[in-house]
């Protein structure tokens, strides 16, 4: 029986930005047809390849072979202010074409648009329902949802759409815990070509492969996050264990060219006190001196040659081990007394909440409640503190148009 067809097949994808920064470096690999969570560091360029392969970007070099149609959801699922729920669901089009057909318009496009989807209204609601999202009118303006609340819509559209592959970059974030436990039953039971970006170890868990993107190179593994972590760290084991080895390797032939460089030191004194001795005849003293030399240069080439070997597989080695950086984030002595009242926050129960000094206060609770109006309230009209950071990376995301090729193996886009 032949193995399936994968659902994306990447050869040799390099891409660069204009000026010059090459974030995808010549990389070949597949993904198979089920739920694959894409892992790697921050800034390696997880989600510039999800928008290769979903043709928002076009490869420098190389090809992306997709089967069938891509739907791809970003991070943020931004909103413009006349976007309504029905946009960030993405079936704006077909509901539109189902509305002039039931006007009696009879263009055959508009047929083509709905395909079989003429209950997508019903099933939208039913989703955003089944998802605790109370959203009874499509046309409610998007602008109104919270930010976890159009991340759930943007993300059950995604499903609505019917995509042969889907691309989801970071799909919980801005969620609550309800939010993320219903995403993760979601993406865990999508049933067909998935490939999430996530930090959230509990959805990549979901998975039933995970792919790694790592120095322009991407390796797939069989098994959900905790496998491909006990492989790691198994494959880092056996590593750190062939560099001990090595590093023997090294002292041991570092020894063996000391020891010989003794011999040559000894031998060649020998000589010197032998003609001075008149021990040997001029021509005889001559021929064990070039007999010498020629043994001594041959073993040295074979010490040399076994050194450099020994140098090489220690390289080998150690390259095989992971030095991954961690990001140490120090943030600023904010230098405010212990008993300094920062906010006083009184409830429509008549309770009140005081902050004061420098205390750490997480703010929680359901996506919606107003959250994040409440941070802003916070700290309107407070001018911000600036502090200088330290260097560094970021990745940049932003459109580019260079050569390249995007197939799709059964003829769509």
């Amino acid at each position: 029986m032949p193995a399936p067809t994968p659902a994306v097949v990447l050869h040799d994808l390099t891409f660069a930005w204009p000026d010059g920064t090459r974030v995808i470096d010549r990389v070949s690999g597949s993904f198979a047809r089920g739920s694959t969570g894409l892992v790697g560091l921050n800034g390696v360029g997880k989600s510039t390849l999800l928008r290769l392969i979903a043709g928002e970007l076009t490869p420098t070099s190389g090809s992306v072979h997709t089967a069938g149609l891509v739907d791809y959801l970003p991070q943020r699922a931004d909103a413009t202010p006349n976007d309504t729920v029905i946009d960030l669901l993405g079936i704006r089009a077909v509901d539109d074409a189902i509305s002039a057909v039931e006007r009696g318009e009879i263009d055959p496009g508009l047929f083509d648009t709905i395909g079989t989807d003429w209950d997508v209204a019903e099933r939208a609601s039913a989703a955003l329902s089944a998802a605790g999202l109370d959203i009874d009118d499509l046309e409610r303006p998007a602008t109104s949802l919270s930010g976890g609340e159009a991340m759930t819509a943007a993300l059950i559209g995604v499903k609505l759409r019917r995509a042969d592959i889907a691309l989801l970059d970071e799909p919980t974030n801005n969620l609550d815990a309800a939010g993320r436990a219903r995403v993760h039953d979601l993406v865990g039971g999508w049933g067909g070509p998935v490939i999430v970006v996530s930090h959230d170890l509990e959805l990549l868990e979901r998975m039933q492969d995970t792919a790694e993107l790592r120095a322009g190179a991407l390796s797939v593994y069989g098994g959900p996050y905790s496998a491909w972590r006990e492989q790691v760290a198994a494959e880092q084991e056996a590593a750190e264990r062939a560099v001990r080895a090595a590093e023997h390797e090294v002292r041991v032939e570092k020894r063996q060219r000391i020891a010989a460089a003794e011999r040559v030191a000894h031998s060649e004194r020998q000589g010197r006190k032998d003609a001075a001795n008149r021990r040997f005849v001029p021509a005889a003293i001559n021929d064990r001196r070039n007999s010498a030399e020629k043994a001594q240069g041959a073993r040295r080439a074979v010490l040399d040659d076994r050194m450099h070997a020994a140098q090489r597989s220690l390289q080998e080695a150690e390259s095989r081990i992971r030095d991954d950086d961690r990001i140490l984030i120090q943030l600023p002595d904010p230098a405010v007394p212990a008993g300094k009242r920062i906010a006083e926050l009184t409830g429509s129960d008549g309770r009140t909440v005081v902050i004061q000094g420098p205390e750490r206060v997480a703010l929680t609770g359901a996506n919606g409640v107003g959250k994040t109006t409440l941070v802003r309230s916070l700290v309107s009209g407070v001018p911000p503190r600036v502090d200088t950071p330290r260097p560094w990376r970021t990745s940049r995301e932003s459109g580019c148009s260079r050569s390249g090729s995007r197939t799709s193996t059964n003829g769509r886009p």
